[in-house]
């Protein structure tokens, strides 16, 4: 029951003593209001805490997964150069494999028009490495073998020996004594075209370069 002004009366408690019992009642309803407020203020502030422990978790967790995503995101992209660099050294290998078949080709079909008696003596004493192609032209080879055919003549056939160039089937079969197929040699063949035969038809690109 609360110390009320009446109930104080009722009691019979009045005057100075009266007012001094009101005033200390007054005190505690104040300091009540005191403690409630302020355990309302811890109450408002141990919630924000709480959000802000969550928030920040959150937070960490998006952290972490950023952190996931970017090695994995730089492993990706370590990959993928990796791949495009052994595709950019693959097709370097090819382009260079198929340039030294078309010149080798090319150095034999010359060495056979120019009457060779035996291609690979020749070759022996040509220096290749000043031989190059340029479209379907050899450039550096035509002065070598002029220099051979003055110097050593006996590796080349006369001009009267020399069979006709424009047929290259034989008996025997073609230049290389492979069997004959109606289609252009490789040193006949432009690089586009021997690049087409090696995608279309390896093994015809192989017998043809000597590889079967």
């Amino acid at each position: 029951m609360s110390l009320t002004r009446e109930f104080l009366k009722d009691l019979g408690v009045e005057g100075d003593s009266l007012e001094k019992i009101m005033a200390e009642v007054g005190k505690e309803h104040t300091n009540d209001a005191k403690v409630a407020e302020l355990q309302s203020q811890v109450d408002s502030l141990k919630s924000s805490n709480e959000d802000l422990t969550s928030q920040v978790s959150a937070r960490d967790d998006q952290l972490d997964e950023l952190s996931k995503q970017a090695v994995n995101s730089k492993e990706l992209s370590t990959k993928i150069d990796e791949l495009k660099q052994a595709n950019q050294e693959s097709n370097a290998t090819y382009e260079a494999k198929i340039a030294t078949i078309n010149k080798n080709n090319k150095i034999d079909l010359a060495l056979r028009d120019a009457g060779a008696r035996n291609p690979k003596a020749v070759r022996a004493l040509l220096d290749e490495s000043k031989v190059s192609i340029d479209g379907d032209n050899l450039i550096g080879l035509a002065d070598q073998l002029k220099s051979l055919e003055d110097s050593d003549s006996y590796l080349f056939q006369s001009k009267d020996d020399k069979p006709n160039q424009g047929i290259h089937a034989t008996a025997g079969g073609n230049p290389s004594g492979a069997p004959y197929t109606g289609k252009k040699s490789l040193a006949e063949m432009s690089l586009s075209e021997q690049t087409e035969l090696y995608n279309s038809d390896p093994e015809e690109f192989a017998r043809l370069s000597g590889q079967k």
